[in-house]
């Protein structure tokens, strides 16, 4: 496993309060409470691994100076039942990431249901064709977006013009890509 993963997935609501304390000069946990204008007996049993409320959470972010959004998606994390913990290690990792995963991670989280179900066929079929292929498929995509609507919509009556044309060169091999990634894969390892 990566190693930045491991660290994201083992991050507490404490651990970074703690680093907090410690890049803010603190000698302990009460010496930072008196600093930062809080209750001491609450700060200290969040350091011992209370979580408190997202207010509470905002509170300490801005007064130690750390990301409030890390600091609740953590407490999330760490309130989540473990089935459902694998869920943030994405989100936690969202900055680590560059500019061309991190828009393709926010485009993902505001598809429906049935777009990313579309989404994932697509990529399958991109994923399992020859690489030339897919190198034109992608450059296909990239110069789609660009369009114009109303060139896009021009475009997209053309495409299905054109799959309805057994004629056209070059369908029959599509098709036939398509039809092999229907097919189940045989195991790797034996038979």
């Amino acid at each position: 496993m990566n190693r930045r993963v491991e660290q994201a997935e083992t991050k507490t609501v404490s651990n970074l309060l703690r680093e907090a304390l410690e890049k803010g000069g603190y000698r302990d946990v009460k010496e930072c409470a008196k600093a930062i204008r809080v209750p001491y007996d609450l700060f200290n049993k969040v350091m011992g691994g209370h979580i408190p409320k997202d207010q509470q959470l905002m509170d300490y972010a801005k007064k130690l100076k750390i990301d409030y959004r890390e600091l609740i998606m953590t407490a999330y994390r760490e309130k989540a039942p473990d089935e459902m913990k694998k869920y943030f290690n994405s989100v936690a990792l969202l900055e680590q990431h560059d500019e061309i995963t991190q828009e393709t991670l926010e485009i993902l989280d505001s598809l429906t249901t049935d777009q990313k179900k579309e989404l994932l066929a697509l990529s399958r079929i991109i994923r399992q064709s020859p690489r030339d292929a897919c190198r034109k498929t992608t450059s296909l995509m990239a110069l789609y977006q660009q369009m114009t609507p109303d060139l896009a919509d021009h475009f997209n009556s053309l495409v299905l013009l054109s799959l309805r044309n057994d004629k056209l060169e070059g369908l029959k091999e599509f098709r036939r890509v398509v039809a092999e990634t229907k097919q189940p894969r045989k195991s790797r390892g034996g038979m």
